[in-house]
């Protein structure tokens, strides 16, 4: 039976072992897939990196473009608001300064109209006066009907002579608005050819500003080229330190994963084992008791028979499970040889 019990445990021995062995092989190969797995993602990360940093490049590119179209876009806006401005105010100003001209002109001849129409009124209410008074101190003694026919006479005349000033005067009038718009058309034109020439002065002096401002934005473009030039070379320069570093990063924390995984699968193959180590004991240590008692039960069982012939010396047998057996077997496993 100890023999039996000898193979048996060489084979559970074996056994586990063989369990063992499978069990390293199968974490082994876990191990390895973890690291392929690691490995690819390694390599999908760099080609997504290299794609996002071609993406970045490209939109910077069509940034600074965009940029600078949009600034040369806004100094044609801006140099063609003050040319605009500048000759809305030209205009404004001309156009003002004619206005009050003309209302300064339309007021000076309405006020010498109505000085002239009144002096003229005031002489001819005069002459009027003074002959209808000499008609009157004459014609006072005549009759009636000679009074009535010069009064018709009188309004005849009045009505002539009314009707020739009016005639008269619409004639000065007509000439004197010639002489008023001839003037002015003199003036106008004086004034026009002094703002042409002020426009050809501001034109000239615009294209001299305009030839500063085409060489000032070529030198402020070779300026933004070599500017363009260093931010590009220390971004790229910055870009592979940045790189450099996320590499050696990542180096390190792939290395310490796996000094990790490999204390982590150690532990676990250690604690495993002795798992197995504290199960065997424990085994062995069931299977010598169990053998001990066996032994004790077999010598139990003689020292029964030895008693039966004779006389009963004990008038009570110790139960096994009871503490006094238990006492009694310690004491002869002392004195055991």
């Amino acid at each position: 039976q100890e023999e039996e019990q000898l193979l048996r445990e060489e084979r559970e021995e074996k056994r586990r072992r063989q369990e063992r062995d499978r069990k390293f092989r199968e974490e082994e190969q876990l191990l390895q897939d973890r690291e392929g797995q690691l490995r690819r993602q390694e390599r999908d990360r760099k080609f997504q990196e290299q794609l996002r940093r071609q993406e970045r490049d490209r939109k910077f590119r069509e940034e600074e473009q965009q940029l600078r179209q949009e600034e040369e876009q806004l100094r044609r806006q801006e140099r063609d608001r003050k040319f605009r401005e500048e000759e809305q105010q030209l205009r404004q100003e001309r156009d003002r300064k004619f206005r009050e001209e003309e209302q300064l002109l339309q007021e000076r001849e309405e006020k010498l109209r109505r000085q002239e129409r009144d002096r003229k009124f005031r002489e001819e209410e005069q002459l009027l006066q003074e002959r209808e008074e000499q008609l009157r101190r004459q014609e006072r003694d005549r009759k009636f009907r000679e009074e009535e026919q010069q009064l018709r006479r009188q309004e005849r005349e009045q009505q002539l002579r009314q009707e020739e000033r009016d005639r008269k005067f619409r004639e000065e009038e007509q000439l004197r608005q010639e002489r008023e718009e001839q003037l002015r058309r003199q003036e106008r034109d004086r004034k026009f050819r002094e703002e042409e020439q002020l426009l050809q002065e501001r034109e000239e002096q615009l294209r001299r500003q305009e030839q500063r401002e085409r060489k000032f934005r070529e030198e402020e473009q070779q300026l933004r080229r070599q500017e363009q030039q260093r931010r590009r070379q220390e971004r790229d320069r910055q870009y592979l330190a940045e790189e450099q570093f996320a590499w050696e990063k990542n180096r390190r924390q792939e290395q310490k994963l796996r000094q990790e995984e490999e204390q982590r699968r150690r532990q676990e193959l250690e604690r495993k084992f002795r798992e197995e180590e504290q199960i065997r004991r424990q085994q062995e240590e069931e299977q010598r008791r169990r053998q001990v008692r066996e032994r004790q039960s077999q010598e139990d069982k003689g020292h029964r028979q030895v008693l039966e012939p004779g006389t009963r010396q004990f008038a009570y047998v110790p139960v096994r499970s009871s503490p006094l057996y238990e006492y009694i077997q310690e004491q002869r496993s002392q004195y055991r040889p």
